[in-house]
C-alpha cells in the first residue's frame, strides 16, 4: 500500500557489525518509501529532564561539546500518534511538526544545547538533530502513558540520510509528457526490487517516457540504460526524454530505440549498443492498452505483453544470445482485475523454464477497482 501508512522500525546495536551506518545511509538514499533514517543518541526518556541527563551521561554529543567545534546544527521536533481508524487511508501512525511547539520545547533542552560550540544553521546544517516524541513499540503502553497524564516517550536522534527525492521526477515535472506515465514511487520500487547496482546495464522493453530508466540513473549514476518503445517520434519525443535526464544531472540512455521488442532486429540493436552483450537487469511496466485482455483458467495467455516478452527471451536464450544475463533480474508489473486470481495470470512454469526464469517474489499494490502485482524473476 505505497505511501498510505506511516510506519517505523529500528535496529539494535546487535547488528552494528553487519548493518553499518554507511549501509543504512546508502539504502535510505535510494528508497522512495523511506522518509529518513536516524541514529538514536541516548537512551529514550519520559521527560525532557531525563532525556537531557541521558544525553550528557552517554556523551552522545561529545563532538558538539568539545572545544573548538565548528559543526553547524539545528534541532527539529516531531510528534507521532497512532491512527486508530482502519478506514483512514493513513491507518498506522501519523506525524506532525509544529513550529510553535518546537520553540516551546527548546528551553527544556537548554542545559544540553547551551554546551554546543557550533553555530545554529536553520537551512543547511552539518548536523540535523531531531526530538522525536510518541514513538512506541507497544500501543497499549503508549495509551496508558497518555491516560495517566505523563509525557510522551522522547528520543533525541541525529538524522543520517533522507529518502530518495522522487518528486524531482514526478510526471508533472517532466519535459516529455505522456498519457499514462508511471509514477515516480513505482519507478523507484521496480528498480530497488531489481537490485540495480553501479555499472550495470538496464533495459526497459516498453519504456514509454522512460520513468524506470530515469529512476535507474538517479539511483546508480554509472548504469547504462536502453529503452525500446513502439511509439513514434510524434507520440513520444526521445530528445525530450534525454532532456529529462540531463536537466536532473543524470546520464541519458545509451539508446532510445523506436520499434517492437518482439522483433529480433530490435533486440539485436539493444544488445549492440551495450557492446553486443546481454543485460544485467530488465525492468518494465507493460503497456496499458493490452492489460485488459485476459483469458483466465489455463494461465497460458493471461497477460499477452508479459508472456510475449518471456517467449522472445526464451527464443534468444535457445539460440545462444540471451537478452538477460544468467544471474540477472526481470521485474515487471502485472495488472489483475478485481474478480481475478493473480495465480491464474502468472506465466506458466513451462514458459518460464524455457526462458531460464524463476519467479522469486511478488507483491500487490491495491488500486480502486483492481490491483497490480510486482513480479520479480531471476535468470539462471
Amino acid at each position: 500500500m505505497y505511501n498510505e501508512a506511516l510506519q517505523y522500525f529500528h535496529f539494535s546495536s546487535t547488528y552494528d557489525n553487519i548493518i553499518t551506518t554507511d549501509i543504512i545511509k546508502r539504502a535510505t538514499e535510494r528508497c522512495s518509501l523511506v522518509h529518513s533514517s536516524y541514529i538514536v543518541l541516548a537512551e529514550p526518556g519520559n521527560s525532557y529532564s531525563e532525556l537531557v541527563n541521558n544525553s550528557l551521561q552517554s556523551k552522545a554529543f561529545k563532538d558538539m561539546i568539545q572545544t573548538p567545534s565548528s559543526n553547524t546544527w539545528r534541532i527539529r521536533h516531531h510528534e507521532f500518534d497512532f491512527v486508530d481508524d482502519p478506514h483512514n487511508p493513513r491507518f498506522g501512525m501519523k506525524t506532525t511538526r509544529s513550529v510553535s511547539k518546537e520553540r516551546a520545547v527548546l528551553p527544556h533542552l537548554e542545559r544540553l544545547l547551551i554546551q554546543f560550540e557550533g553555530r545554529v544553521d536553520l537551512k543547511r546544517p552539518e548536523l540535523d538533530i531531531y526530538l522525536l516524541e510518541g514513538l512506541s513499540d507497544d500501543q497499549s503502553a503508549k495509551d496508558t502513558t497518555r491516560s495517566s497524564g505523563n509525557d510522551l516517550h522522547k528520543i533525541l536522534a541525529r538524522r543520517i540520510a533522507c529518502g530518495a527525492s522522487h518528486n524531482i521526477m514526478a510526471p508533472k515535472t517532466r519535459i516529455c509528457l505522456t498519457r499514462t506515465p508511471l509514477c515516480a514511487i513505482s519507478s523507484y520500487i521496480l528498480c530497488n526490487i531489481a537490485l540495480i547496482q553501479e555499472y550495470q546495464t538496464v533495459l526497459d522493453p516498453f519504456c514509454g517516457s522512460s520513468a524506470t530508466l530515469l529512476a535507474s540513473s538517479l539511483i546508480s549514476p554509472t548504469v547504462k540504460t536502453v529503452g525500446i518503445d513502439i511509439a513514434t517520434e510524434e507520440m513520444i519525443s526521445r530528445s525530450q526524454i534525454c532532456e529529462d535526464f540531463t536537466s536532473r544531472g543524470a546520464n541519458p540512455p545509451v539508446a532510445l530505440l523506436e520499434g517492437n521488442v518482439m522483433d529480433q532486429s530490435m533486440r539485436d540493436k539493444a544488445r549492440e549498443v551495450i557492446g553486443d552483450d546481454s543485460f544485467d537487469v530488465i525492468i518494465t511496466d507493460p503497456p496499458y492498452e493490452r492489460r485488459e485482455t485476459y483469458t483466465s483458467g489455463d494461465g497460458n495467455e493471461s497477460n499477452s505483453a508479459l508472456n510475449d516478452l518471456i517467449d522472445v527471451m526464451a527464443h534468444d536464450r535457445k539460440h545462444g544470445n540471451p537478452l538477460l544475463k544468467p544471474g540477472g533480474n526481470l521485474v515487471v508489473f502485472l495488472p489483475c482485475p478485481k474478480d481475478a486470481d493473480v495465480e491464474d495470470l502468472l506465466p506458466s512454469k513451462e514458459r518460464l523454464a524455457l526462458a531460464g526464469l524463476k519467479l522469486v517474489q511478488k507483491g500487490e499494490q491495491r488500486l480502486n477497482d483492481a490491483s497490480r502485482w510486482i513480479l520479480s524473476f531471476h535468470s539462471s
